[in-house]
């Protein structure tokens, strides 16, 4: 079952959300009451799914949307909204919203709505397979791919991002079983400071008994890689077929 936050400002709503969610078998693992908190939320949690209602203060659900898919693009984000707000929604899934459902939400809907949203591929559990041909054109991106964390590293990280994976791991680290990709794509050589610090956060999820690993196209990183990891605390491939946990 799915690990899902819960985003509304009416206590209520997310109340009856929980309710309805929690009796599907679902695992509510935060709930946030408004688009800046709910972004990081989702950076603490990386959830399997959001529920996310459009009319909130601080940020409203359609800028929560961009923020969140602006880091996280494969994120599962269902919008919740009134009956007049049809063309916020268009908005919210023009910008990367999977799914959304009127008000009055009943069951029905919402379960109908979820079981669409996190269809999984029985052929392939994890989720990983077709992770194959996808370049990390982004600089820094973190999915829920089916209980494996996979954390997408492009050329333009920098230490803004890396603040971000630092507390995204700091979420990882109380999941268990842990189970963490770090996927380099095709990516040259980083600059040394950058690199000390991503082998030192995959190094703390590794001592708090995570199974790690790394995928690199690029022989010098590879190799780079492989100087940093005497001990073998993570292993490295260079195939999405050879990722097996």
């Amino acid at each position: 079952m799915a690990r899902i936050l819960i985003v509304d400002d009416s206590v209520i709503m997310r109340r009856n959300l929980k309710s309805m969610l929690v009796q599907a078998g679902h695992t509510i693992v935060g709930e946030a009451s408004d688009g800046m908190e709910a972004y990081r939320e989702y950076s603490r949690l990386i959830p399997d799914l959001v529920t996310m209602d459009i009319t909130m203060p601080v940020m409203n659900g359609i800028d929560a949307v961009k923020k969140i898919m602006a880091t996280y693009p494969d994120a599962n984000i269902i919008m919740i909204s009134a009956l007049d707000q049809r063309n916020m929604v268009f908005e919210a899934i023009q910008n990367g919203a999977k799914h959304y459902i009127l008000k009055p939400v009943t069951v029905e809907k919402i379960l109908e709505t979820v079981n669409e949203v996190l269809k999984i591929k029985s052929s392939d559990p994890h989720g990983l397979l077709d992770e194959s041909g996808k370049q990390n054109d982004v600089p820094l991106a973190i999915e829920n791919k089916n209980g494996i964390f996979l954390i997408r590293i492009g050329s333009g990280i920098g230490d803004e991002k890396l603040d971000e994976l630092q507390t995204a791991v700091q979420g990882f680290l109380f999941v268990k079983p842990l189970r963490v990709v770090v996927d380099f794509g095709g990516i040259g050589m980083l600059q040394e400071e950058l690199l000390l610090r991503i082998l030192g956060l995959m190094r703390k999820l590794h001592d708090a008994g995570g199974a790690v690993k790394a995928l690199s196209h690029n022989h010098n990183l590879i190799e780079s890689l492989k100087q940093h990891n005497p001990d073998s605390f993570f292993r490295i491939h260079t195939e999405w077929a050879q990722v097996v946990f």
